[in-house]
């Protein structure tokens, strides 16, 4: 079944979509592009898009379904794509026990097999696992715009970053205006400048301006990010770059169900990581505990790992037993989880305020309240703007205590009605294609 989401524009416009990751990939970059994906056609805009897959890629065959017929999807990023792509149909047509998706582990990444563990700095290398690929993508694309020849423009999804480079490359060969859509910030990230070697710091930021340089705009997802772009070229143009951020997209989501739980739950979607921490979780929960939390009465659910530093942290605080895991549900079914639980948790990278994570636009269009831990005032202003619940910073776990206690007094399945102007895959669409529609005019 192909999703259908309204009326599609008679004469539709092309372009190459460069997006390494999409559907059925199930990582967080390839939500962005099957959500501009499923609304452009209304919109007049058809992406052939250039995807990559790889065997050790997580998976959903599923997610495919929701790809409207109009968008053709070509696997043939890196060499291993189209076998990987034409292995996963073969593999849905038989019949399937009704299960998750499952992560296939075939293999280490060729940067994991090839470079020793203590190496294994992912700054060392700029453009990570992807950076091989580049020639095979190149020519790829190229096979494609001769396949296509009404394609008006290039778009990029990035990261990986490769994908930028492969698209300036693309744009010094055929004139085409480029669109380069960075979901995370590259060279000036707070986060991971600093942990670069001076080479590699060197090596990212003239990549990064060639692909650039070679852009017709540029497109961030927040506000701070884009900021700090500005500021870091000054010798760009100001209006070469513009806001448009992470966005919910309701009808993808609502597809599943979930039988609930028997006990007021913090819900968290997807797994912690190096830069963001479960501690702070940890401590409000024990401390709201302390404050007359009834224990057997709550609980916290991700459907991730927290790492073990956070369950250690749990154990010494006597809530251990509070933390559990679920079985991560496709994408598509996220609505029904979120619809379980009694508030919904996101946990921020400390310190930091350049990006705000695609789950944040989730949980802010699932009505239940949503608890963020974060120091970036730009997801403050969001959950004030739109109504959602509340922020604390890392250190307030004083506040976050007391601020669950209150939630519990309040009831299950609070429902908090908010509006989402702005922040719908439906809306981003048109600005999407609004940019399009002013790079092509530009090049005629």
């Amino acid at each position: 079944m192909q999703a259908q989401l309204g009326p599609v524009a008679k004469s539709m416009r092309q372009f190459l979509y460069i997006s390494p990751y999409f559907a059925p990939q199930t990582q967080v970059g390839a939500l962005r592009p099957i959500k501009f994906a499923r609304h452009l056609p209304a919109l007049g805009w058809q992406p052939i898009v250039l995807a990559d897959l790889w065997p050790t890629d997580g998976m959903d065959a599923q997610l495919q379904q929701f790809v409207p017929e109009e968008v053709k999807v070509i696997y043939d990023f890196s060499h291993r794509a189209a076998k990987t792509h034409a292995k996963l149909v073969s593999a849905a047509a038989q019949p399937q026990p009704d299960a998750p998706p499952k992560r296939v582990a075939k293999g280490k990444p060729l940067h994991e097999r090839l470079i020793p563990q203590a190496l294994q700095n992912p700054e060392l290398m700029p453009l990570a696992e992807h950076g091989p690929d580049m020639p095979h993508a190149y020519q790829a694309a190229l096979k494609i715009l001769k396949q296509y020849p009404g394609i008006e423009a290039i778009v990029v999804n990035a990261d990986p970053f490769a994908a930028a480079l492969v698209g300036a490359w693309l744009h010094q060969r055929t004139g085409l205006p480029l669109v380069q859509d960075f979901r995370d910030i590259w060279a000036p990230c707070k986060l991971r400048r600093p942990r670069r070697p001076l080479p590699q710091r060197w090596l990212e930021d003239k990549m990064e301006r060639f692909s650039f340089d070679q852009a017709a705009h540029i497109l961030v997802n927040t506000q701070v990010s884009l900021d700090d772009y500005r500021a870091f070229y000054p010798q760009l143009p100001v209006d070469k770059f513009s806001l448009l951020r992470n966005f919910f997209d309701g009808e993808l989501v609502s597809h599943g169900q979930h039988p609930g739980w028997d006990r007021f739950t913090l819900l968290h979607l997807g797994n912690f990581s190096r830069f963001r921490l479960a501690d702070p979780l940890v401590r409000a929960l024990a401390r709201a505990v302390e404050l007359g939390l009834p224990r057997d009465l709550v609980q916290v659910v991700s459907t991730g790992d927290y790492g073990s530093a956070a369950l250690q942290l749990a154990e010494q605080l006597g809530v251990a037993d509070l933390f559990r895991t679920e079985a991560p549900l496709p994408y598509h079914q996220i609505g029904a989880i979120c619809q379980a639980a009694d508030v919904l948790v996101y946990v921020a990278e400390p310190d930091a305020d350049q990006r705000i994570a695609s789950k944040f636009y989730d949980y802010l269009g699932a009505r239940r309240p949503v608890l963020a831990v974060s120091d970036n005032p730009e997801s403050q202003q969001l959950i004030d703007q739109v109504g959602a619940g509340a922020q604390f910073g890392h250190r307030d776990t004083e506040a976050m205590a007391q601020w669950l206690l209150r939630s519990f007094a309040l009831g299950r399945h609070q429902t908090v009605e908010r509006s989402l102007a702005g922040l719908t895959a439906a809306e981003a669409s048109r600005t999407l294609a609004g940019v399009l529609a002013r790079v092509t005019r530009k090049h005629a």
